[in-house]
Order: structure tokens, then sequence, then C-alpha cells
């Protein structure tokens, strides 16, 4: 009696399992490639790494990285080390060469300013004569000094703290 009742409706059944097959079929299928593509990259991670073990690879990679950023923070600690250190060093001297009496010939006296990046240090000056020459130093802090300044002087000192050539001072008449 049961078989009676699903004579008429058994086309149907039939066809919604062949449906059903097919769609399983096509599932088997996917989850066999998506298999074969997850034994790929487990391959690729053994590649990698001497063990299988994922989470021996992920820990290993976490300690590498916590080691690489203790190096780049004692890096960057001795490059501000350096940073610091080089400006209290003397950048590029300037000189400038001129004339201080008019009857002496040649530019045979001279300023040179020794500083660092802040403005200190010292510039020399030597001056000559027909008769004697004298050389003297002057101390310098943040580009000025205690003692008076020719203009001479204060001009390497400003072409040193501004990175300029100095500009040729011309004779002086005595």
């Amino acid at each position: 009696m049961f078989l009676q009742l699903l004579q008429p409706y058994l086309l149907y059944i039939a066809l919604g399992a062949g449906v059903l097959s097919i769609i399983c079929l096509i599932l088997a299928i996917s989850a066999v490639a998506s298999s074969r593509r997850m034994k790929r990259r487990l391959l690729q991670w053994k590649d990698i790494s001497s063990t299988s073990d994922l989470e021996d690879v992920f820990a290993s990679t976490k300690q590498a990285v916590k080691s690489i950023q203790m190096q780049m923070s004692d890096v960057e600690t001795a490059l501000s080390q350096m940073h610091e250190a080089l400006q209290h060093k003397v950048s590029t001297p300037v000189m400038q060469r001129y004339n201080a009496f008019a009857e002496v010939g040649s530019d045979l006296s001279y300023s040179v300013a020794f500083l660092d990046d802040t403005g200190d240090g010292v510039v020399l000056t030597s001056i000559y004569g027909r008769d004697d020459s004298v050389t003297y130093g002057k101390p310098v802090h943040r580009g000025d000094s205690d003692y008076l300044l020719t203009s001479e002087e204060q001009k390497v000192i400003h072409s040193v703290m501004h990175g300029e050539s100095p500009v040729r001072v011309e004779v002086k008449s005595s």
C-alpha cells in the first residue's frame, strides 16, 4: 500500500536522488581539489622549516621577530648616540685669506673657523705684516666670542654656521 502511494512520485524521487548525487559528486571533487591545494601549501611550509609542526614554525618566527626588534632598538640607540656625538664634532672648516695691510702684497693673512653644529669651537687668525706675523685664537660659543671678533673672523664663523663659502675681503688701508 505504501508503494502504491509512492508510485506516481517515484520518477520525481529518482530525479531528485540523481540531482542530489550529482551535487554530492561536485562537492566531493571540490573537496579533493581543496585537499590537494592544502597539501601543496603544507609542503611549502615544510620546505621553509625543518619541522613539520606549524606551531613550532610560528613560535620560531615569532622569536626571530622579537630578536630582530631588539637588534633594531639597539641600532636606533647607537645611531642616536652617534648623531648626538657628531653634532659636537668640527664640521668643514672655512678659511678666508686676505690682505691685512695695504703695503704688504698677496693675501698672506687668514682666518679659519673650526666649529661644531652648535656653533662652538675656535677661530684662528694669522696676521702677516712686513716686519712680523702674529697668530692667535679666540674661543667661539654659539657663533659668538667673549673676545672682540674682526669682520673677517665674523665672516668665516657665519660661513661655517650657514654652510656658505666666505666672501673675499678687500685690502685694508692703514
